[in-house]
C-alpha cells in the first residue's frame, strides 16, 4: 500500500499541519496588530488625559485663587460689620446724651415756660 501524498510515518498529515500552524502564526500577528494599535490608541487617549488633567490643575489653582480673594473679601466685610457695630453702639450713646441734654433743658425751661404763659395771659391795660 502506498502512503498519500503529504502523509508521514504513523498516520500525520504534514502539510494539514503546516497549514494550521502557519494561519494560528497569522491569526496571531493579526492579534499582535490589533493589539498595538489599541495599545498606541491608548497611549494617545492618555497624552490627551494628562493635557485635560494639566488644564485642569490650572483652573484649580485659579480657583484656590479665587477663594483666596473671597476669604480676604468676607475678612473685610466683617471688618466693616465690626466697625459699623461699634459705630451703631456709640450713635445709640450720643442719642442717649442729647435726650438727657433734651430733658434737662427741659427740665429748666419748665419755669420760665410756665411764667411765659401766664403772663401772656395777663391784660396789663
Amino acid at each position: 500500500m502506498s502512503k498519500p501524498t503529504g502523509e508521514a510515518a504513523g498516520g500525520v498529515d504534514t502539510a494539514g499541519r503546516i497549514r494550521r500552524l502557519t494561519q494560528a502564526a497569522l491569526n496571531a500577528d493579526v492579534t499582535i496588530s490589533r493589539v498595538d494599535g489599541v495599545a498606541h490608541e491608548i497611549g494617545t487617549s492618555l497624552d490627551e488625559f494628562t493635557r485635560v488633567l494639566g488644564r485642569f490643575d490650572a483652573l484649580l489653582d485659579k480657583f484656590a485663587d479665587g477663594l483666596d480673594t473671597f476669604a480676604g473679601t468676607v475678612r473685610s466685610v466683617d471688618g466693616v460689620v465690626g466697625s459699623l457695630a461699634a459705630t451703631e453702639q456709640d450713635l445709640d450713646e450720643l442719642l442717649l446724651r442729647v435726650g438727657r441734654i433734651v430733658e434737662t433743658v427741659d427740665w429748666l425751661l419748665t419755669p420760665a415756660t410756665a411764667a411765659r404763659r401766664r403772663l401772656a395771659g395777663i391784660r396789663f391795660f
